[in-house]
């Protein structure tokens, strides 16, 4: 759904990586490049990230390409919050929620921040803590994409509403954690679609 929002904005979606499991479905949609299947090399994988508009990922390496070059990131799929991969001011990211088998309910971020789960880099800790991690949907992956195109194209409307939800979210964050005082925001509607996350 991202990649067809770029198109239909008239920009080029490009998927980039190394080791994928299949080839892009075929779309009918020249704006839409699947680069990793049939065009791949060493220079495109530097200079992609290094000249596109913004790059759309997740924790994979390759998003540091874009990060060196002052590219801005948005990131979806963050499985560590404390870990943040989006530094910069104007980066951009969304967290997998994480979901408690023993309480039944997603873990506020306060809670994720609180216990040391935001520093989790292995599934097996997820495991034995009765924890499950959830993907992004393509919906949300959509609104990320959505939000920091029309930032950078300068028509992104920030509401009050929007302002003061970041705000309580950063304000998760204390001295102890490696990205406190980051300047990169939360997804606004992903944050508005869970700010029962903030309590």
């Amino acid at each position: 759904e991202s990649a067809r929002y770029i198109a239909c904005s008239g920009g080029f979606a490009v998927r980039l990586g190394y080791l994928v499991s299949e080839k892009l479905p075929e779309l009918h949609e020249p704006r839409i490049i699947d680069y990793t299947s049939h065009y791949r090399s060493e220079f495109g994988d530097i200079y992609l990230p290094a000249k596109c508009k913004f790059f759309l990922g997740d924790t994979a390496g390759i998003f540091m390409v874009a990060t060196i070059f002052g590219v801005p990131v948005a990131c979806a799929n963050l499985p560590f919050m404390e870990l943040l991969t989006a530094y910069r001011e104007g980066d951009l990211f969304i967290p997998k929620k994480i979901w408690s088998i023993e309480l039944k309910r997603f873990l506020t971020f306060g809670e994720i921040l609180g216990n040391g789960i935001g520093g989790y880099l292995d599934s097996k800790d997820y495991l034995e803590s009765g924890l499950e991690v959830v993907e992004n949907t393509p919906q949300e992956v959509l609104e990320l994409c959505r939000e920091m195109n029309e930032r950078l194209d300068g028509t992104y409307e920030q509401s009050e509403e929007d302002e003061e939800l970041q705000t309580r979210f950063h304000s998760l964050f204390k001295p102890h954690h490696h990205c406190y005082g980051t300047p990169a925001c939360i997804g606004a509607n992903f944050l508005r679609e869970n700010r029962q996350l903030l309590d």
